[in-house]
């Protein structure tokens, strides 16, 4: 037997104990957990058709429980589209932007969505995010002001451009978390870093979304299995008999797995950022 051979056989016996331990974590730890199954909790709602983490499956059942209205969504840093949060929707008869910054992936999904385009449900514009220029794109694109959804994932500055978004009030959102830094941990990444190398430092915590969005009018309702994204609504449409009661940071924390991929970030510390908007609140509230 070659080397090539004894190389090939290993790894296939790799990846097939990779894929029982993933249905392990799924079947044992997800689906009959109590702590998931019997409770009002949308994480094991997760399935995947287009999205990475089961986000198809839990945008449908929010959307089940608290009805549509527009029917339109934004997501940022799409690539190429083919694995992104919003594009089933467009199976669904939505309609919506998509913002994608890298020029070769915004190519590639004006050639994958070229039906879509043609058909006007869907909108690509090639732009960088910042917080100064997120409402001005909106503008241009004819966002509804109460869009049904939006999602956040650009792995930067996410939590200034979010705390940007001040006329646009989605009725759902959508924000990828660092699950590296959990709950009650509090960071940021710092708002002049737009650049992110693949380090532990992206985005910002569960604890610091959940006060940003509380600060907006926004209920944290869950988050997904793999620990990636945080799930909000708009306070108009939470109720208790729709979504848990205990809406804090710790209690729908799921810390970091990704199943899938197996990526680790490397360690590099960072003192973060601070928002003093939220900083003052929350020490009036502990007063």
């Amino acid at each position: 037997m070659n080397l090539k051979t004894k190389f090939d056989i290993n790894l296939k016996n790799l990846i097939d104990k990779i894929g029982k331990f993933d249905w392990y974590l799924l079947e044992e730890q997800l689906y009959q957990n109590p702590k998931y199954k019997d409770s009002k909790r949308i994480t094991h709602y997760g399935k995947s058709v287009f999205s990475q983490n089961g986000e198809d499956g839990i945008i449908h059942e929010i959307f089940n429980r608290i009805g549509t209205t527009n029917k339109f969504f934004c997501e940022f840093g799409v690539e190429d589209g083919l694995e992104c949060n919003t594009t089933l929707l467009l199976l669904e008869n939505w309609k919506g932007l998509w913002i994608e910054g890298d020029n070769k992936s915004y190519n590639k999904a004006l050639e994958n969505f070229d039906e879509a385009i043609n058909k006007d449900l869907l909108t690509i514009q090639h732009s960088f995010i910042t917080p100064e220029n997120i409402e001005e794109i909106f503008d241009e694109n004819n966002v509804p002001k109460d869009l049904d959804l939006l999602s956040i994932d650009i792995d930067t500055t996410d939590y200034w451009v979010r705390k940007a978004i001040t006329n646009y009030k989605p009725r759902v959102l959508i924000m990828e978390y660092n699950a590296a830094y959990f709950p009650p941990v509090v960071w940021i990444k710092k708002k002049n870093e737009t650049f992110w190398d693949g380090d532990i430092n992206m985005g910002a915590s569960l604890q610091a979304l959940h006060d940003l969005n509380k600060l907006k009018g926004y209920t944290l309702v869950g988050c997904d299995f793999n620990g990636v994204n945080a799930f909000f609504v708009r306070n108009d449409c939470y109720d208790e008999s729709l979504f848990e009661s205990d809406t804090s940071a710790e209690h729908h924390y799921e810390a970091f797995k990704d199943i899938k991929n197996y990526v680790f970030h490397r360690r590099a510390f960072s003192l973060g950022d601070i928002d003093e908007d939220i900083l003052n609140i929350n020490d009036e509230e502990s007063k």
